[in-house]
This record gives structure tokens, sequence and C-alpha cells, in this order.
């Protein structure tokens, strides 16, 4: 049966008919996963502009395996696409008559004679158990008072010992929580449009703070965040963003629309944006190393 889609349905459909999540799909196709969401939505609005649309379009359909060009075609023309629906399966669809079901053997209704022999062995049990045990106090031997004022004295010793080990932790616990933690450091390489900051020495919560000068509008996107997926514009109306790395992720994209009058600080340190230089989209790559109970102790 043919119906017409969206072609974020069809792109959507695609990529779980492959068995890929979100994730996964941004591996695949080098597409960024905020990215992904607005085309599977066809929420073209929230990508950077329509030279990007295009090519971020072609690049997704081409991983999937599907005709580039004619979802391209699909956008010009702002129409949907026509495909071909599987029919839904009810060929093995088996209708039982009446006459031909087996119908469960009522359950007949268990009496307390049907628990006597349940009841019976349990008692025979518990008397064993019993006589045992009454066996067991009764020939107990008794333990010379010799003997247990010598294990009363050793346990004693060994009190002492432990009392007297334990005096000594404080100290040593002391001595390691004097050591200091080395500071947080941020190295800048890369250039142009695209910035690695490589942070080392870091501890979660990990926050970035966005703040934009007045009279500016840019737009800010950022993985592993708590950054919506479609990203936020700041503005003078909300000209500041603050972002929690999600804890134990090792990196964050961060993709801006652009640089001037901007200012981003990572846990109250600013990251230096010099090395950008191209007015179009930016992207910044947080690589976190967080602090390790080795470098703490050192």
């Amino acid at each position: 049966m043919l119906t017409i889609k969206t072609i974020g349905q069809v792109l959507k459909e695609k990529r779980t008919s492959l068995g890929l999540d979100l994730s996964e799909a941004e591996q695949l196709t080098q597409v960024q996963k905020l990215y992904i969401v607005a085309l599977e939505t066809d929420d073209y609005k929230a990508l950077p502009g329509d030279f990007y649309i295009k090519a971020y379009l072609k690049q997704y359909a081409e991983k999937l395996g599907l005709n580039a060009d004619r979802i391209i075609q699909a956008y010009d023309e702002g129409k949907g696409i026509t495909v071909e629906d599987k029919e839904d399966i009810l060929e093995n669809y088996h209708f039982v008559k009446p006459s031909e079901r087996v119908e469960p053997e009522e359950e007949v209704p268990k009496t307390w004679r049907h628990y006597v022999p349940i009841i019976s062995l349990s008692a025979a049990a518990l008397l064993i158990v019993v006589g045992v045990f009454a066996a067991v106090i009764m020939n107990k031997p008794e333990t010379p008072d010799l003997i247990t004022n010598d294990y009363s004295y050793s346990k004693s010793e060994v009190s002492t010992s432990k009392s007297s080990t334990s005096s000594t932790k404080p100290s040593e616990s002391s001595t390691q929580a004097s050591s200091s933690t080395p500071e947080t450091t941020i190295a800048i390489s890369g250039s142009s449009s695209a910035m690695i900051a490589t942070i080392s020495n870091i501890s979660d919560p990990i926050k970035v703070d966005f703040s934009v000068a007045a009279g500016r509008t840019i737009w800010v996107g950022m993985t592993n965040s708590n950054v919506p997926a479609t990203g936020q514009t700041l503005s003078d109306g909300a000209n500041s963003l603050s972002a929690l790395v999600t804890t134990g992720s090792e990196n964050s994209v961060i993709t801006l629309g652009s640089v001037e009058g901007l200012t981003i600080t990572v846990n109250g340190k600013a990251l230096d944006l010099s090395s950008l230089t191209t007015t179009g989209p930016n992207k910044i790559t947080l690589q976190i190393n967080r602090t390790t109970s080795n470098s703490a102790a050192q």
C-alpha cells in the first residue's frame, strides 16, 4: 500500500529498521545527535541554514542507504515522499471454532484431608529436631574454670592490641587528607571553526556557563549535557545559560552559531576563544580528564 510520509518520518523509520539508536546513528553518519533529532522531526529551524540543511540531509540519507537525491528533491519542493507500507500480516491468524476449542479441566477443590500427609510429615520432622536439640543440651560437658579464665585473658589482650592498632589509623588518615588536590587546567588546540579544550584535574559536577554581550544573538547546542537537543538561543532577553555536563561523560561537543561577544567558563575558568576566527558555525570539543584518586594522593 502506497502512502505519503514526511522526510523526517522516512529517515527515522529507516534508522529504527537498522536497529540504530541516536548515539549509534551519530557515530555512523558523523551528523551530530541534535541535528539528527531536528531532521527526524522536520524541525529545520533548529539547523543553522539552508546550506547546512541540505548537506546534513544528503549525508544522513546516504549513510542510511536511502536515495539522497530523492530526499533533497522532496525538501526543495516542500513535499512528502511516497513510500510503500508493509501490509499487516493477518494470514497467520487462525480462527478456532467453538467446537474445536479445548477447555481446561476444572480443578477440584482440595479438602483438609489432602493436607493430612504433609502435616504428619512436618510434625514428625519437628519432633526429631526437638529430640536432637534436647540430647545435645543434656550431654554437653562442663567447661573447666581454668580454661574460661585463660580465654578471657587472651581475649582482653587481643582487644587491647586492636585498640592500639586503631589508634594509629587517624594519624595515617590525617596525613593523606593533608595532601593537596592538583589545580584544574585547560589546554587549547585547533583553530578556525573547530577547537579542542582538554580539561584536566576536574571533578563532577562540571558546570559550563555561557554569557552573550548586549546586542548579540547566538545559538548554542551542547551534547552530553542538560541542554535541550534542539539547542538554545541567547540574546538580550536571555543572555546567559548554565549547563551541566552529564556525570561520568568523557567529552561534550559545544556547537555555536557565532562566537562574537560570547564568554564561556568551565567551573569558573574562562575558555580562550581567540582561535575561533570564522563567522559561521563553530564547534568546541571538551575533552574531560577527571581528578583520579592517585593524583589526589600525590
